[in-house]
């Protein structure tokens, strides 16, 4: 009995350790970077959107560059990195998406549009170009310059999310 039980502790312990697999690393919350990729450059996103908020690219490319910080191992350089991280904001707009024939517009849709452009020169393989649109919807009711700063908030932790899983968990 006892055997099996440190039979079954080497076998979690196996597993939970990536079982020394050398071509990936592994972490707890699922990273899967290449162990030969040590750090990240992300350039600055411009906001190419109609609708300018003048802090959108500052805080976005700032939040983009935190969220690689806190949940990766890589560093992140302003030189050419062994990732590549680029891109643009393309679109910041609100639309009516729920209308009413008594009253008009009864929810809008805050929504962006981020074009994110990644390069890995060793594994060109991951390499990807994608828009990625999130968005969140309010009551037609409620002024958008009230809610501007929450739903930008939301909105960029979602676009940001989205990149992060295509990138380092290679979704």
């Amino acid at each position: 009995m006892r055997a099996q039980k440190n039979i079954l502790f080497l076998l979690t312990l196996c597993l939970l350790s990536g079982c020394g697999c050398k071509s990936v690393k592994y972490g707890l919350r699922g990273v899967n970077i290449p162990p030969d990729v040590q750090n990240i450059s992300i350039k600055y996103f411009t906001n190419e959107a109609s609708y300018i908020n003048p802090t959108l690219s500052q805080k976005f490319t700032e939040q983009l560059k935190d969220k690689f910080l806190r949940e990766t191992k890589l560093a992140v350089i302003t030189s050419e990195g062994d990732y590549k991280l680029s891109g643009t904001i393309l679109e910041y707009k609100t639309e009516p998406v729920a209308t009413s024939s008594n009253t008009g517009a009864v929810k809008n849709r805050f929504s962006m549009t981020v074009k994110a452009v990644f390069e890995c020169p060793k594994h060109k393989e991951m390499n990807f170009t994608e828009n990625i649109t999130k968005f969140q919807e309010f009551d037609a009711s409620q002024n958008f310059q009230s809610l501007e700063a929450q739903l930008s908030e939301e909105v960029n932790k979602q676009v940001i999310q989205e990149i992060f899983n295509k990138i380092a968990l290679n979704w």
